[in-house]
């Protein structure tokens, strides 16, 4: 009896174990901004000792894949590497902090790496670091985005980023004007007035992009970033 209570004791503990591990990983989400032609649909994350396969959708962020906690250094290749096989030289690499615990990797176009066509910036998802309700700015134009998002004002050089904290308290619609300063003028352009949906639950991630042919002015737009369930539970018992 007392063999058979140990052993079910040492049961529980390992399981105890394996849940607490895996409710503490890390969950990593992706997306690749205007990509060419030819772009990977999926990437895969490998660290040296494991690889993980990641989606690699346009104009939303990916299905989270969980990966373990500590700092991590990911080789960034278009497939799996076979067994005892190293990254090939120019692999894009991608560093995650131990501190972060959600990140959310941004794909940029860069045709000259010949093993994956990319550049990638990690953003720090931690509520601490990205809350809820706030809005991230990409600006990746030529022009200076200057923004009124309900009271809030926000202004951004080409190539920066700019925060805007909620612009309501409650889920509901707010306005938005957004104007662009093109390069080598002083003059304002409009590049949309409109209503948006606050939604306090969720973190959004705004881009603003070179012209649509034909078009003089920056596009804009935005994904969501909704918690997953599993995020959630596991961020309340971080």
């Amino acid at each position: 009896m007392k063999t058979r209570s140990l052993h079910a004791s040492l049961g529980a503990a390992l399981l105890f174990l394996a849940a607490t591990s895996m409710s503490h990983a890390r969950e990593i989400r992706a997306m690749f901004i205007q990509p060419p032609q030819d772009a990977p649909q999926t990437v895969h994350l490998h660290s040296g000792k494991k690889s993980f396969e990641l989606e690699l959708p346009s104009r939303s962020l990916s299905p989270e894949v969980k990966v373990p906690n500590g700092e991590l250094v990911f080789a960034v290749l278009p497939e799996a590497l076979a067994a005892g096989a190293t990254p090939p030289e120019g692999a894009p690499t991608v560093t995650i902090p131990e501190s972060w615990s959600r990140c959310i990797l941004l794909f940029f176009p860069d045709p000259k790496n010949p093993v994956v066509p990319a550049r990638i910036m990690p953003v720090d998802g931690s509520t601490a670091r990205f809350p809820k309700g706030d809005t991230l700015i990409y600006n990746v134009s030529s022009a200076t985005m200057v923004g009124k998002f309900g009271d809030k004002v926000v202004s951004v050089k080409p190539g920066k980023t700019g925060v805007v904290k909620p612009p309501r308290d409650s889920f509901g619609a707010y306005p938005v004007a957004i104007d662009c300063i093109l390069k080598g003028s002083k003059d304002r352009k409009a590049v949309c007035r409109t209503n948006w949906q606050h939604d306090p639950e969720a973190r959004q991630i705004l881009f603003v992009t070179p012209p649509s042919p034909g078009n003089k002015v920056p596009r804009v737009w935005g994904v969501l970033d909704h918690e997953t369930a599993k995020e959630a539970k596991n961020a309340k018992g971080s």
